[in-house]
């Protein structure tokens, strides 16, 4: 990968020559093993002769020579790594060296590359110019790829020959899981005892880079045969009760092998539901592997068959002791309550069998969550209809169906750990999104009867474990693409286009402006945490609201019909319904705006413009829409509008900054990082609406004009410099928007706008750039999203 100026620039020295440190230290440790056990056995044949003895000795040489091959190999590692730090540090000081010459030259060397400093006079005859600098650098990056490349390759290629010199690990015995499991329940676990049972629980789990490939969606084939029989047989043995007691026992053992041991028990039920992983004989993982008892947690509903068959403990001590503590207080807490709710469930077990279920999932996905693994496609679409079913059963009671009509119980937070499980496998988040539950490119659900409950129920936690089936879309593509993962762009993609249809469409953004019915809360006011998700997930995709990017999965009329706004409107209005969510997408905007301004000043089309105009008009009337939602008197209208406004635009340096890494283009935008966090920038976008009802927007763009002017004059200095007028460049200074050091900046405390604009617009045109021009098509795209009253006499 070529790197950029930034990257040569904060080089890190050491990094290579410490992993050469750390590899030879392993290949060191394991001759030193190897050479000790040949030594401490070479007494031993002596003493000891016969057809055992011989097959001991043939088995230790095959040890030795094995251990050597590996420790040949790791000492190659170390070799090959050593050279490429040598040849890679050489590189990085050749571009160095070139960044240094053109900065002594009197230029300023960026990402972006190489302009004129704040004390550039010229360059000598037959000296670099600019281009000519940029170009020497771009040189030398270039050749830095390339080695790393070539490095890559080779070292690459050695792992590949330490892999296949690497013995596979033993296959497990049949009995092994019984054996470990009566172990473990004789009454004493000793210390050897648990170490043999994290050891087989190790052997038959993931390493963190099979776990970290697994969450990427790869398919990991890292288990010992018999390994899926192992777990099987263990979490048959146990059932999901059983877990439960033991996972206790080891958090009560405290000690650092009962803790692991405790990790590795609840990665073993995600790996034993993965269809992605697979051992060495094809084996894999699925719903089907889990145990019984596990499956009927996730699919129980109230009066279904898993349920048969509960009984409610006949005294009330007994009832209360299978309840956890947070329920127990709570019942205790009021007088009576615990006897009433004891005393309906003798009457209704099977009322009291779903509660049970839901309160037994909620502490079993909680245990299950605490580790690091990734749930199977199906446990997790699974767990998230779960979820959603218990939503919508929490939000009928008074109906007189509900069980919590019978049984007054509160459990608190039984969806968030089943929804928190499931949604650490992205591919679980874009089959719901998308309604097709089985992955094949067919909806078999309606999504709505999953998201609808799922999004306004009102969650003990404002809405965040429901939010990560949709916060993960914009981070996802960028890691994709930085990856070279294709399929996993294109699941993030089509995952934001679903969500977004999801939110669009008007049955389901009529429920979430008023959750609870006509004139109620918004959905902002009862899960924040979930506006803030969608806005996690979809601020990367403006492009694509904007209409600017019609590419991929958004193919131009798979949101709104052409030459409408409608459904792009309603994703606004969510998004501010909540203060944070609205500064996600206002500092998102800043970015793609900025974006779209250097687009137009590189030219030679007007899309930018346009585009820029559009996004404007998508983030006026979103919070516009959002006030008149959400109130019904005009000045509380207007005070929430104006507060939205400010917070939108208090920009975010954290979410551009993402931005810029993540999406490509982005990187090369000129004067993206701009100070537009002062009041004064902030306040010119913060418009006056007159005579709201009819029309907020009344055509009247000389407190857009300013900013805009600004915005293309910064990014045409960025990439031609500062005009060769001196008159121009002294007004400049004499307006406030050029400091000392001859870089720009907007003026602060109240300036004109109408200089500003003047001013920028005089500039621009010394680098053939008309601002009428960026103007007018900004106009005629921001009207066509909020339809605008010009005023004729509008300053510019």
């Amino acid at each position: 990968m070529i790197p950029s100026v930034s990257d040569v620039r904060q080089w890190n020295w050491s990094a290579l020559s410490e992993q050469v440190i750390s590899t030879e230290s392993v290949a060191t440790r394991l001759e030193d093993a190897r050479d000790s056990i040949h030594a401490s056995t070479n007494d031993l044949w002596s003493a000891w002769t016969g057809i055992a003895a011989d097959a001991a000795a043939d088995h230790l040489d095959r040890e030795r020579k094995s251990d050597t091959n590996i420790s040949y190999e790791l000492r190659e590692i170390a070799s090959a790594t050593r050279r490429a730090d040598e040849d890679l540090a050489h590189a990085a000081r050749v571009a160095l060296d070139r960044i240094a010459a053109a900065e002594r030259a009197g230029f300023t060397v960026g990402d972006g590359g190489v302009t004129a400093g704040p004390d550039f006079t010229g360059v000598y005859e037959g000296e670099p110019d600019a281009a000519a600098h940029w170009g020497m650098i771009q040189d030398a990056l270039r050749v830095i790829g390339e080695v790393d490349d070539d490095h890559a390759r080779r070292i690459t290629g050695i792992v590949s020959n330490l892999i296949d010199v690497t013995p596979s690990p033993a296959a497990f015995s049949p009995d092994e899981a019984a054996h470990d499991w009566a172990m473990l329940t004789d009454g004493t676990v000793t210390s050897e005892d648990l170490g043999r049972f994290t050891t087989n629980l190790a052997a038959a789990g993931l390493d963190p880079q099979s776990l970290d490939e697994l969450a990427k969606g790869k398919v990991v084939t890292a288990l010992p045969a018999g390994a899926f029989s192992y777990l099987e047989n263990l979490y048959g043995e146990a059932g999901a009760d059983g877990v439960m007691e033991l996972q206790q026992q080891l958090l009560a053992d405290g000690s650092t092998s009962a803790l692991d041991a405790r990790d590795s028990l609840a990665n073993g039920i995600l790996t034993l539901s993965n269809e992605h992983v697979r051992d060495v004989d094809d084996d894999r993982g699925g719903w089907d592997r889990l145990p019984q008892d596990v499956r009927d947690l996730v699919g129980a509903r109230p009066g279904s068959a898993q349920l048969d068959g509960y009984q409610v403990p006949p005294t009330l001590s007994a009832f209360m002791d299978t309840l956890p503590p947070d329920i127990r207080s709570e019942l205790e807490s009021e007088p009576g309550a615990a006897a009433t709710a004891h005393r309906n469930a003798l009457a209704d077990p099977a009322d009291a069998a779903y509660i049970d279920s839901v309160i037994r999932g909620r502490e079993f996905w909680d245990f299950v969550g605490t580790g690091n693994g990734t749930p199977g496609a199906e446990l997790g679409t699974k767990l998230v209809e779960s979820a959603a079913s218990q939503a919508s059963v929490l939000d009928t009671p008074g109906s007189g169906t509900s069980p919590y009509d019978t049984i007054p119980i509160t459990v608190g937070h039984a969806g968030e750990s089943m929804l928190d499980v499931a949604t650490s496998n992205h591919d679980v988040s874009a089959r719901v999104l998308a309604g097709d539950l089985n992955g094949d490119g067919r909806t078999d659900i309606q999504r709505d009867d999953i998201l609808t409950p799922l999004f306004t129920h009102a969650w003990d936690d404002g809405g965040e474990s429901a939010g990560r089936l949709t916060n993960w879309m914009t981070h996802e593509i960028g890691d994709a693409h930085a990856a070279g993962d294709p399929a996993r762009a294109d699941r993030a993609e089509l995952a934001a286009l679903h969500l977004s249809q999801y939110l669009s469409h008007e049955a389901s953004f009529d429920r979430l402006m008023d959750v609870h019915g006509e004139n109620t809360s918004s959905i902002g006011e009862v899960n924040p945490g979930l506006v803030r998700a969608f806005a996690d997930g979809l601020h990367g995709y403006i492009p694509e609201l904007v209409r600017a990017d019609a590419s991929g999965a958004w193919k131009e009329d798979n949101l709104d019909s052409p030459n409408s706004n409608e459904n792009a409107r309603r994703i606004f209005t969510l998004m501010a319904t909540d203060q944070e969510s609205s500064a996600i997408f206002g500092s998102a905007a800043t970015a793609f705006g900025r974006y779209y301004a250097d687009d137009f000043v590189e030219g030679p089309s007007y899309l930018g413009a346009s585009n820029a105009g559009r996004l404007q008009a998508l983030l006026d009337t979103g919070i516009y829409n959002a006030g008149r939602e959400m109130f019904d008197d005009r000045a509380r209208i207007d005070e929430f509008v104006q507060q939205r406004r400010e917070d939108t635009f208090n920009t975010n340096y954290t979410i551009i900054r993402n931005l810029v890494a993540l999406d490509p283009r982005l990187s090369g935008t000129v004067g993206l990082l701009m100070d537009v966090n002062s009041t004064s920038i902030r306040d010119t976008f913060v418009p006056a609406f007159d005579n709201p009802e009819l029309t907020p927007f009344t055509g009247d763009f000389s407190r857009y004009s300013a900013p805009n002017a600004y915005n293309l004059l910064e990014n045409a200095v960025g990439r031609y410099g500062l005009p060769d007028d001196p008159t121009i460049v002294d007004d400049l200074r004499t307006l406030g928007l050029l400091r000392s050091d001859g870089t720009l900046t907007y003026p602060s405390g109240d300036p004109s706008l109408d200089k500003i604009t003047d001013l920028a617009d005089r500039t621009l045109e010394t680098h053939g750039i008309d601002f009428s021009t960026f103007r007018e098509h900004y106009i005629d795209a921001y009207g066509s999203v909020a339809p605008t009253t010009r005023e004729s006499s509008s300053p510019r």
